[in-house]
């Protein structure tokens, strides 16, 4: 049953006309919103490149039609042979004239151009990793934010407003296939359950069969969802159907003797593995701004500074944290957002807990990256001959730093400057669990924390709404 999986899965190579086209491991789809837009890029050249092809085969379809037309014509007046001798003559002149003509038509190769468009394009579609990467997402936000697989699927993301159009059925099809390849039925079933009630939205079967399924794959992995979660009868009952419509079904007709005997000798089923606990429990929980001797005041304790104050709050003393408000203008982070694009890349040492892309900037780069860099040290007093490197940050899907238990931290430093770079409208908050603190994002502002020795103390909540860009400067 999983055989349809890997199949969607299996896109690292592909083939076209029997020459196997290699693609890079991953373009990062899924960890960076400034790669999707390349995606969307795609897509409207793929719609154009069909909207193309359709024109060419509309326009040969109406030399076909003129043909049958003009055959038609002459067939109506064959009643007139006997009388009307020149009625010999067209009818001889129409099959040695046309029917080379009609044969032409027929072997005509139709829309070379477009398929070539085509071919290139596949080149450059998402791999098997971006697809993976894409589906662990809608997994992590799912299982952190307790989303509801039928509102998701309605395009509800939140309990306010509708933010996406409806899904469809292969796409919920799709998801529940992940759970079930992880073992989790219960999420599997929903979404299986899922696909099966938008199946009615499809006016023709053949799309389906076009994305490399139909009604029978539905019916098989249902099948092995119930069975995942012991519901044996409803298990009985989809396989039973999927029989009904093919009964030399080999791997149904195995089942079915199996789900009867499971059904009265039942085992004991094991509780799946709970993912993305630690960040579950650190975002989904409530924060209470403490009150206290934490102060808020203006800043002017450079010449720079005297002339243009900026307001910090303080959050912490120990550890140290406080945040910067209007750090940066809107100008300056346009800049330094376009500077950091075409450096924008994986960082491998840090995939394995941040779905991002980052830039690398140093203050020959541009005079945005070297005005940051004098302001953080204006600021925190670090000594000017420190790292000049800033990393400017742009998440993806379920964007988000994440040192959980299976990570490992990032190497230790003094210090830390964050800058937001936009907002996010739901997610993305920088959470200090040891000290009961979230900050949401605020554009153009700063966080500077002191780092604890051997301690990772902050992390941020998968972006749930919105497209966030931050800076980060390591403090040494």
């Amino acid at each position: 049953m999983l055989l349809l999986f890997l199949v969607v899965t299996a896109c690292l190579g592909f083939q076209v006309k029997g020459e196997v086209v290699s693609a890079p491991d991953s373009y990062g789809f899924a960890i960076s919103s400034e790669a999707q837009l390349s995606l969307l890029k795609l897509k409207e050249t793929q719609v154009n490149n069909l909207q193309s092809y359709k024109k060419v085969l509309k326009i040969h379809l109406q030399k076909i039609k003129r043909a049958i037309r003009h055959s038609e014509d002459l067939l109506k007046t064959t009643t007139n042979f006997h009388s009307n001798l020149i009625f010999g003559y067209k009818v001889l002149r129409h099959i040695y004239n046309d029917w080379p003509q009609y044969f032409r038509l027929l072997k005509k190769d139709l829309g070379s151009e477009e398929i070539a468009v085509s071919q290139k394009l596949l080149t450059q579609q998402p791999t098997s990793v971006d697809f993976e990467e894409s589906m662990g997402a809608m997994r992590r936000l799912q299982t952190v934010y307790d989303l509801d697989s039928y509102a998701m699927a309605e395009g509800f993301i939140d309990d306010k407003d509708k933010n996406i159009r409806s899904w469809r059925t292969d796409e919920c099809l799709i998801l529940g296939l992940m759970y079930l390849f992880l073992g989790h039925y219960n999420q599997s079933e929903k979404w299986l359950q899922l696909a099966l009630y938008y199946y009615g939205d499809y006016l023709s079967p053949e799309e389906l069969k076009m994305k490399l399924w139909n009604y029978p794959n539905l019916l098989e992995a249902l099948v092995e969802a119930n069975k995942g979660l012991g519901r044996y009868s409803e298990a009985k009952k989809y396989a039973n159907e999927l029989l009904l419509i093919n009964p030399n079904h080999t791997y149904m007709l195995t089942q079915l003797p199996k789900l009867k005997y499971l059904q009265s000798n039942p085992i004991k089923l094991t509780k799946p593995k709970k993912y993305f606990k630690l960040q579950k429990a650190i975002c989904s929980k409530r924060y209470r701004r403490k009150s206290g001797v934490l102060v808020c005041h203006y800043v002017d304790w450079t010449p720079f500074l005297k002339l243009a104050p900026l307001k910090m709050e303080e959050l912490s003393m120990k550890p140290h944290i406080s945040i910067f408000y209007g750090f940066l203008g809107p100008k300056d982070i346009e800049v330094l957002k376009n500077v950091s694009r075409p450096k924008l890349q994986r960082n491998e040492h840090l995939s394995a807990n941040c779905s991002c892309k980052i830039g690398n900037l140093f203050s020959s780069s541009h005079d945005v990256v070297r005005k940051v860099n004098e302001l953080i040290l204006d600021i925190t007093g670090f000594p000017s001959k420190g790292n000049e490197m800033v990393e400017v940050i742009n998440y993806g899907i379920a964007g988000n730093y994440n040192p959980d238990d299976t990570a490992q931290p990032r190497k230790h430093n003094k210090a830390n400057a964050f800058i937001f770079l936009g907002n996010a409208g739901k997610g993305g908050e920088i959470v200090f669990p040891s000290r009961d603190l979230k900050i949401r994002p605020r554009k153009g502002s700063m966080i500077v924390w002191e780092n604890l020795k051997k301690s990772v103390i902050y992390h941020q909540c998968p972006i749930l709404k919105g497209n966030l860009w931050v800076a980060n400067k390591v403090l040494n």
